[in-house]
């Protein structure tokens, strides 16, 4: 939750998978008076304002989502009988539901016991001691302040407490979902760089079109990145592979290949037409296998230094 004098957070509508999320989670519908309650509850203290003139407490959410107001009307109206009033701005729609003060006591959002009013900094054990009230906390967290790249792969929730931060990390693991907090810009986030776990999360949350998409997202990366390491792989063999043919070329040309057998003759000259070809590419055009080439290569190349020895030279090849 936010004071009157910070703006919030708006959604990165950059990252389209994240839009496309929200707007997913936005559309499923909660059944029981708990999982409404806790979804306004994490909503609030991710995206909610609290303007508070005299004895009056009024709420306000800003969003970028189009389905989200027309969802917070129906709940604050459903928990708390409060009504809300929207307006616009550009593309940020802004929420307001004034006399709030009940609404907020039921998402423990306010603490009125004792007679005085305070802000609530721990999530209430009850809102999300069920599966389906905890799935809907997560749901509004993210609704609220939450973020999602598929390009760096990071999920990311936002709260104005460490505190909150805290308890919802501790919330997420429930789930196994793995989460760390750190604190940035006066803003607590929960957050994870774990293609798992976000990956889970969505589909947690309910947004399976977009947990598909993203595994989808993370195979073809994957694939992409074996076969750029593959292709470099390659680009090594061949650059070492015609190294090593060029080298046995220069040492090739001081051999008498009128001298050699046959065989060593034939494969002399192959190597000398071809520096570029593999052992397998020579031993196919030799007519013999691979590591016959190879063979036949390495007995050149030891015919070269015993001539370099007679010659009174101390090069090996």
């Amino acid at each position: 939750m936010k004071t009157a004098e910070n703006k919030p957070e708006s959604v990165d509508e950059a990252v389209h998978l994240c839009k496309q999320s929200k707007e997913e989670i936005a559309g499923k519908a909660l059944f029981s008076q708990k999982d409404k309650t806790a979804f306004l509850s994490a909503l609030i203290f991710s995206a909610g304002s609290l303007l508070i003139h005299g004895g009056n407490v009024s709420l306000t959410i800003s969003t970028q989502n189009e389905a989200l107001p027309k969802t917070v009307r129906a709940l604050s109206e459903c928990v708390a009988g409060r009504s809300c009033r929207m307006t616009a701005k550009g593309k940020t729609q802004e929420i307001l539901i004034e006399n709030a003060l009940p609404l907020l006591t039921r998402c423990k959002v306010l603490d009125t016991t004792g007679g005085t009013v305070t802000v609530c900094d721990r999530i209430a054990p009850e809102l999300i001691g069920e599966q389906s009230t905890a799935v809907a906390y997560v749901r509004g967290a993210y609704l609220g302040a939450g973020s999602l790249s598929a390009g760096k792969y990071h999920l990311e929730f936002s709260f104005g407490k460490r505190t909150l931060a805290e308890d919802f990390a501790a919330l997420l693991h429930r789930f196994e979902v793995s989460a760390k907090v750190a604190v940035r810009a006066g803003r607590a986030v929960v957050y994870t760089k774990d293609s798992g776990s976000i990956g889970d999360c969505l589909a947690l949350m309910g947004a399976n079109v977009s947990a598909l998409k993203f595994h989808s997202l993370l195979v073809t990366r994957q694939m992409s990145e074996h076969l750029n390491r593959q292709q470099n792989c390659d680009m090594h063999n061949i650059d070492k592979q015609v190294d090593t043919g060029l080298k046995q070329c220069v040492r090739l040309k001081e051999l008498d290949t009128s001298t050699l057998s046959p065989p060593l003759r034939a494969a002399a000259e192959a190597r000398l037409a071809h520096p570029d070809y593999s052992y397998e590419q020579l031993g196919a055009l030799l007519g013999i296998s691979k590591s016959g080439a190879k063979n036949r290569l390495r007995r050149l190349c030891a015919l070269v230094a015993e001539t370099e020895i007679q010659g009174g030279t101390e090069n090996g090849f």
